[in-house]
């Protein structure tokens, strides 16, 4: 019983956490749903690891890219511009919802101490059964932990990784459930180029998180941008998407650390 207290206190402060930080009368940019979107854009529900998970595709690059979506998020609600307006020649996009979120439900969403590394797997096993042979990541917030984990754990399945409002660790409140610890244990396993993006002006995530990423993840560029918050790829989606597409398409050198040879 105990346990089951723990996990439900963690969801809930992270939910109170992000509500927090809205002013009143101000609300979070929601993309359009799938209706409104161009008719290159389709739907999808696939049979992975017990549940039946939504993504919506669109693009018929040889590059395949899975977007990551945040706490209460969907595909269709966190990623518009990027799904509309990543180039459709050079990648194949993917925009997932995690379990318990968006369409990918039932069942309803819980948070077991696990369920980073439980949404890590599915969203590998997603793209496995999509017959993609390996992925890119593009990880928002929660789903940034989770691009994290992901990269960590199937090192040799992601091709590279970009994340914005991601946290390797929690704060003295959530000690009891995770010691301190989300993933950071993990990021030195973390072998594929990963280019971390923060706003200066993020309510929900300091810059030290970012920073402590940048440290552990061996290679990683970091991308700071002064006037951007936590959805900082909404507000300033055409250079967050310039900033994607370049990073995805660049060549490392020979011999850099998380480069293939």
């Amino acid at each position: 019983m105990a346990a089951v207290a723990a996990q439900g206190r963690w969801g809930a402060r992270r939910l109170r956490l992000l509500l927090s930080t809205l002013k009143p009368g101000s609300h979070v940019p929601l993309a359009e749903p799938v209706a409104a979107f161009s008719s290159s854009v389709t739907s999808a529900k696939v049979a992975v690891n017990g549940v039946h998970l939504h993504c919506l595709r669109t693009g018929g690059g040889e590059h395949a890219v899975l977007l990551l979506p945040g706490m209460l998020g969907s595909g269709e609600t966190d990623f518009g511009p990027q799904i509309e307006n990543l180039n459709k020649k050079l990648f194949t996009v993917v925009a997932w919802d995690p379990r318990g979120y968006g369409h990918s439900r039932p069942p309803d969403r819980d948070f077991p101490v696990e369920f980073f590394e439980r949404d890590a797997k599915d969203a590998v096993d997603l793209m496995k059964m999509l017959k993609f042979k390996k992925v890119s990541l593009l990880g928002w917030s929660d789903g940034g932990i989770t691009a994290l984990i992901a990269a960590a754990r199937y090192p040799s399945y992601i091709n590279k990784m970009v994340i914005w409002g991601a946290n390797a660790y929690v704060t003295d409140q959530d000690e009891e459930i995770y010691q301190g610890n989300i993933c950071r244990h993990l990021l030195p396993l973390v072998r594929c180029p990963t280019l971390i993006v923060h706003g200066e002006k993020d309510p929900l995530v300091p810059s030290f998180h970012a920073d402590f990423i940048h440290k552990h993840v061996k290679g990683s560029r970091l991308h700071l941008m002064p006037e951007g918050k936590h959805n900082l790829h909404l507000r300033f989606a055409d250079e967050f998407n310039k900033l994607a597409e370049d990073f995805l398409q660049w060549r490392c050198p020979r011999g850099h650390g998380t480069c293939e040879s």
